[in-house]
């Protein structure tokens, strides 16, 4: 308990000044290239300084160890999850040529298929650190604001359903599976998200 509160006190206090949210970009992103190369081993604060060409001084002054700098990568990571598929469910509403269902699964889609092997190790970093409702808060949200866009859609039947297609978006990325990049995947993920919420199965 008092290592989550750490990390969620660090994130109040992150640089908020041009210059210094460039070191943390920098910090972010030596991490991610280490953990590209796939092995987590080898992730350590003095690896990380060395690829991003600070010190390790310069980096204990914006994270006090590599679990913070994955904790908060994960943090953005969701918020830009988060950002996209309320960009989808948008657009959906200027652009009906392709139904809401589709554009919110492609966007989820999409962006766990940017960089899945650093996204595998922060969001592992993330639920390790007993965050796991921090987690899920994005998912939650655009599930309010289905909500709010369609009357009809009851809480139950929106957390099954859009936990549901989490799911197994998640286990295709956490198995590697080639079918996170095949069209027929998303073409049944749709066709599972019409049919649950298919009038006709309404009781």
């Amino acid at each position: 308990m008092r290592k989550q509160r750490q990390l969620i006190d660090h994130a109040r206090r992150m640089p908020k000044q041009s210059r210094a949210l460039d070191t943390v970009e920098t910090i972010f992103e030596a991490t991610a290239r280490i953990l590209q190369r796939g092995d987590r081993r080898a992730l350590n604060t003095n690896a990380i300084a060395e690829r991003a060409g600070i010190s390790v001084g310069t980096l204990y002054q914006y994270f006090p160890n590599k679990e913070t700098i994955l904790v908060a990568m994960a943090r953005r990571r969701l918020q830009a999850d988060q950002a996209a598929v309320i960009d989808a469910i948008s657009a959906a509403r200027h652009e009906p040529d392709a139904t809401l269902a589709r554009r919110v699964i492609r966007a989820l889609i999409d962006v766990h298929r940017e960089r899945p092997t650093v996204r595998r190790a922060i969001m592992a970093a993330h639920v390790a650190q007993g965050l796991w409702r921090e987690h899920v808060q994005p998912l939650q949200d655009v599930a309010d604001l289905l909500a709010a866009r369609d009357g009809g859609l009851s809480p139950a039947r929106l957390f099954v359903i859009t936990r549901a297609v989490a799911a197994v978006i998640r286990a295709a990325l956490q198995e590697k599976s080639p079918l996170l990049s095949a069209e027929e995947f998303e073409d049944e993920l749709v066709r599972l998200v019409e049919e649950y919420l298919s009038p006709s199965r309404e009781r």
